[in-house]
């Protein structure tokens, strides 16, 4: 979600979320086509605040492929195999990893070249979960994701020049949770209602 949230005394209170915030925690604003301009209850917008300083993920996750040559970083998206089947993991501040699979031949028809083309540089090494001993990956859901833990994916990733890297939430999203809390106080003294504006 992108956009702002004011209030009917005209005070200008959130200018901008980061779409991971909301998802992590999503707004109490009513959705639908109906919901061009929603508004909340002010306490109800505290309430919302509230449970999202409460840090709803302890991390967010970010992906780097470090270059043995250089110490330039290239992210976020890494890719491994599993099964015959490629997917790819991409985290920019994600509270969540997911392997997502990729159509047939993309790995190393189209991704893995045009990775060389731009940057002159490729992953080396495509792991395999298969090659890890006791290592098979969990199920996936109907549109081919599995989920992976941060444990499993380092342990996939190891010796390859992949880096999992984890920061606090609170940290990361510091600036949406303090104009968050700037805008929960202004509603707990205002009392009228909340709009949320997309852009």
């Amino acid at each position: 979600m992108y956009g702002y949230i004011d209030c009917d005394c005209g005070a200008h209170l959130v200018r901008q979320m980061a779409p991971q915030f909301e998802h992590a925690c999503p707004l109490p604003f009513p959705s639908g086509p109906d919901s061009e301009r929603p508004s909340v209850p002010a306490a109800d917008f505290v309430a919302w605040q509230i449970r999202a300083s409460g840090k709803p993920h302890d991390y967010v996750y970010r992906v780097w492929l470090n270059r043995a040559e250089t110490t330039d970083r290239m992210g976020r998206a890494v890719y491994f195999e599993s099964g015959g089947e490629a997917y790819s993991v991409f985290a920019s501040l994600t509270p969540t990893l997911v392997a997502r699979k990729l159509p047939a031949g993309w790995l190393r028809e189209k991704l893995l070249p045009a990775q060389k083309q731009a940057t002159g540089y490729v992953q080396p090494i495509i792991p395999r979960v298969e090659d890890r001993p006791g290592r098979a990956l969990r199920p996936a859901d109907e549109e081919g994701n599995v989920p992976i833990s941060a444990e499993g994916f380092e342990d996939l990733f190891a010796d390859t020049g992949v880096e999992l890297e984890a920061l606090p939430f609170a940290d990361a999203f510091g600036r949406e949770i303090h104009e968050l809390a700037l805008a929960a106080a202004h509603a707990a003294s205002c009392g009228r209602p909340l709009h949320l504006h997309h852009v």
